[in-house]
C-alpha cells in the first residue's frame, strides 16, 4: 500500500507495453539538451528524464541517456500527435530491453554546464528514482515446473516424489509452525 502510494505520489506509471514489445514509462518532464564546451563548440546531446519532487514541486533527474543519431532509435524526443504526448523510444543496451519513455512536458536546451551533473551534485545519484528494471529471466527448473503444471504433470525430483507434492508439504510445514 505504502509502496504504491509513493508510486504515485512520484507521478510515474512503468508498465509492459505489449503493443510495441518495449518496457514504458512515465514522466513529468523530458528535457533534449545540447551541451557545448566553454569554446562554444558541441560536444554532446543527452535526454534527461525528470520527476517532480512531491515536496518542493521542483524537478528531480530520474535518469538520462545520450543521443546517438546512428541508431535506428536516435533516442530524441518525438511529439506524438495524436496522444499530445513527447515519446523516447531507445534499445537500453545496458539492461537488453527496449524502452518507451513518455511526457506531456518537453523542453529543449542549449547550455554550457550540464543539467544531469548539475542535480547530481544537489541530490545523490543513488538516492534516484530509477528506471524500471527489466523482469528477471526464469531459471530453467521454474520454466520447467511452470510448464509441467500448466500441463497438469508433476515434475519428479531425485528422490522420485513430486516437486509440488514437496513444495506443498514445504509449504503446510512453514505454515504449521508459524506462531498463533
Amino acid at each position: 500500500m505504502v509502496s504504491t502510494l509513493l508510486l504515485l505520489l512520484f507521478g510515474f506509471v512503468s508498465t509492459r507495453d505489449a503493443g510495441h514489445g518495449c518496457l514504458a514509462e512515465r514522466v513529468d518532464l523530458i528535457e533534449l539538451n545540447h551541451f557545448y564546451d566553454p569554446q562554444g563548440r558541441h560536444v554532446y546531446d543527452q535526454v534527461i528524464f525528470y520527476n517532480r519532487h512531491p515536496g518542493t514541486g521542483k524537478f528531480q533527474v530520474r535518469a538520462w541517456c545520450l543521443v546517438e543519431d546512428r541508431e535506428s532509435l536516435s533516442r530524441r524526443p518525438v511529439y506524438q500527435v495524436a496522444t499530445g504526448i513527447y515519446r523516447v523510444d531507445w534499445l537500453d543496451s545496458d539492461q537488453q530491453v527496449l524502452r518507451c519513455i513518455e511526457s506531456r512536458l518537453h523542453r529543449e536546451s542549449w547550455s554550457h554546464v550540464d543539467p544531469e551533473r548539475i542535480d547530481k551534485k544537489k541530490y545523490d545519484e543513488r538516492l534516484r528514482l530509477s528506471l524500471a528494471q527489466p523482469p528477471k529471466r526464469r531459471k530453467p527448473m521454474e520454466e520447467k515446473l511452470t510448464k509441467e503444471l500448466a500441463e497438469g504433470t508433476d515434475a519428479t525430483n531425485s528422490e522420485g516424489t513430486s516437486e509440488t507434492a514437496s513444495l506443498g508439504k514445504n509449504w503446510s510445514n512453514a505454515i504449521a509452525q508459524q506462531p498463533k
